[in-house]
């Protein structure tokens, strides 16, 4: 590991430079000497920082807590001005309906997942995956209902 002269923040690797102020000349601030004396400074330590890349794609780094290196770590978050098609929010809908009731509930999961998401997008989704789900759910159960009677009478008149 190594340490950023201009900030003071370790660093991964020598070669990267510091993410945070792109400075490529890695030494050791821990140890500088000023008028000839070597001064012990403290430096600052980076538990997670980003870096982009040219091609514009970001790698995010986590301090690993039981060595203390950095480690990659894929950044699996949804940002929070992503949007889903209009397309797709409708095709999925038609088939939350279509399917019946396999369809209501794996749409009733997933627009508890998509709830939670930090997208506004992905949350009013998932709300309205949620009640055409319930919709469906309870018109299921009433037309089963409904044919149970129906055909419980029909028995009985015959």
């Amino acid at each position: 590991m190594s340490y950023c002269p201009n900030c003071g923040r370790q660093i991964l690797d020598e070669s990267l430079g510091c993410p945070v102020c792109n400075v490529k000349n890695n030494t050791d601030p821990t140890k500088t000497v000023i008028d000839g004396q070597a001064e012990e400074v403290k430096a600052e330590t980076v538990d997670t920082f980003t870096v982009e890349d040219s091609d514009g794609k970001t790698h995010h780094f986590e301090s690993n807590t039981e060595t203390g290196d950095a480690e990659y770590v894929k950044q699996e978050k949804v940002s929070s001005d992503a949007t889903i098609h209009p397309l797709l929010k409708v095709l999925i809908i038609v088939l939350i309906v279509m399917v019946g009731g396999f369809g209501a509930i794996a749409g009733c999961v997933a627009g508890v997942v998509l709830s939670k998401s930090p997208s506004e997008d992905y949350r009013r989704f998932g709300k309205l995956m949620m009640t055409v789900s319930i919709v469906m759910l309870v018109l299921s159960f009433l037309c089963c209902v409904m044919t149970a009677s129906v055909g419980s009478l029909s028995y009985m008149l015959d």
